[in-house]
């Protein structure tokens, strides 16, 4: 699957290069071919201008030469300042000048017109160059506009660049994801398959029926491997749940009472574990809008890591306060805690670290994942604190209602 989409990703990129140098040559092709048909136009013109004006003129009279060409370029409506030339090719030098002309300025980028010049000394074939600054810079200027649409469509093509790598990533995450569920789905559900595969096969043999303590015992590995089955179906559901909330089942909750209730549920293990729960709540404003399934699903998922992951006797601790930004909620034990090399890890999906027998929990690493995507999904953030055989705080931040 990842390969077929890398593919099509890579046909996609050639094809809108393909497009796209296609349309860069056209549009460069496009903006020399008007620049050059309107210098070409603008040329044929001044042609015209200087036919009319020198036709008899054989002086080097600067006067003479300005007011003829100034007065037939008004004829034919070009009114721009210009500076004027006349540069002898067999002299090597200009023979009249505008003052203050710039003379490579005037060869480079003038108008060229080749003028017979016949006097008593001879026939002489000079060239004469105009220059208009201004008209040039309106040249530059359409010139630029041409660039400008060729670095538009380059930027466009870059987001679709961009938008067709983030569609890639994505999809790889997806089937990342769906390959490490499989595997996991598959490791830890065989034990409890074996396990209730092999005590319905001991239960059909007529000694353990008739042995009510070892059927009882039998019947019983069953009840729980199936609660281990349904608990592991659940972990997985709630995978997939958050993306289907819509906006609308979101309402006004008060998180002191949301965080009591959780403690409330969870009171048999917390009991049967003789735990400890202190509340320090400080925030004098509690209510955020957002989805009461999945954050009473959030904080109580810390709270059973904290009754999982206890060590001896569990002091869980909730506190919460105001900041600037919302509420701040923590929740804190005293348990096994995290290494530092792990804590970067905990809210991905599927990790697991290497714990002692006795801390040994069934279940695919889904939970502080989920509780990442419920906590940014409401937007807030959460961050973990903690220390081997010293305890984890798990930190979150959601916004409040009025802001």
């Amino acid at each position: 699957m990842e390969m077929k989409i890398g593919k099509q990703l890579s046909i996609y990129i050639v094809v809108l290069s393909v497009i796209w140098i296609l349309l860069l040559a056209i549009q460069i092709r496009m903006a020399k071919k008007v620049y050059s048909n309107q210098k070409d136009l603008f040329e044929l013109k001044l042609n015209d201008v200087f036919e009319d004006a020198l036709v008899s003129v054989d002086t080097m009279d600067y006067d003479i030469l300005d007011s003829l060409v100034a007065t037939n370029l008004n004829d034919y409506g070009i009114l721009y300042h210009y500076d004027l030339g006349v540069y002898s090719a067999e002299e090597g030098q200009y023979l009249v000048l505008t003052e203050g002309a710039d003379s490579t300025v005037l060869f480079q980028n003038g108008f060229e017109y080749k003028w017979l010049r016949i006097t008593d000394d001879g026939t002489y074939l000079d060239s004469i160059y105009i220059f208009f600054p201004c008209l040039a810079k309106k040249f530059r200027q359409a010139t630029i506009g041409g660039y400008l649409v060729i670095i538009l469509l380059f930027l466009l093509l870059l987001c679709c660049f961009i938008n067709f790598f983030y569609i890639f990533l994505k999809q790889k995450r997806i089937n990342m994801f769906r390959e490490k569920m499989a595997h996991f789905v598959v490791h830890e559900l065989k034990t409890p398959l074996t396990t209730i595969n092999l005590s319905a096969q001991l239960l059909k043999d007529e000694s353990v029926v008739t042995d009510k303590e070892t059927k009882n015992t039998y019947l019983d590995m069953i009840s729980e491997e199936t609660k281990v089955l349904g608990s592991l179906v659940n972990e997985v559901l709630t995978a997939f749940r958050l993306d289907n909330v819509p906006v609308v089942e979101k309402s006004d909750i008060e998180i002191h009472k949301l965080l009591k209730e959780v403690c409330k549920v969870h009171f048999p293990k917390l009991n049967e574990s003789q735990s400890e729960v202190h509340y320090d709540f400080k925030a004098g404003n509690d209510v955020v809008l957002g989805n009461y399934n999945h954050l009473f699903n959030t904080f109580s998922n810390l709270v059973d890591n904290a009754i999982k992951y206890r060590k001896g006797q569990l002091c869980l601790n909730i506190s919460t306060q105001n900041t600037d930004n919302g509420i701040e909620i923590r929740v804190s034990d005293n348990g096994i805690g995290i290494s530092k090399d792990n804590l970067p890890l905990i809210f991905e999906p599927f990790v697991r670290f290497n714990t002692d027998d006795a801390h040994y929990v069934k279940g695919f690493g889904l939970g502080l994942n989920y509780v990442k995507h419920v906590v940014e999904y409401h937007k807030g953030t959460v961050k973990v604190k903690s220390e081997l055989d010293k305890g984890t705080t798990f930190i979150i931040c959601l916004p409040l209602k009025n802001k």
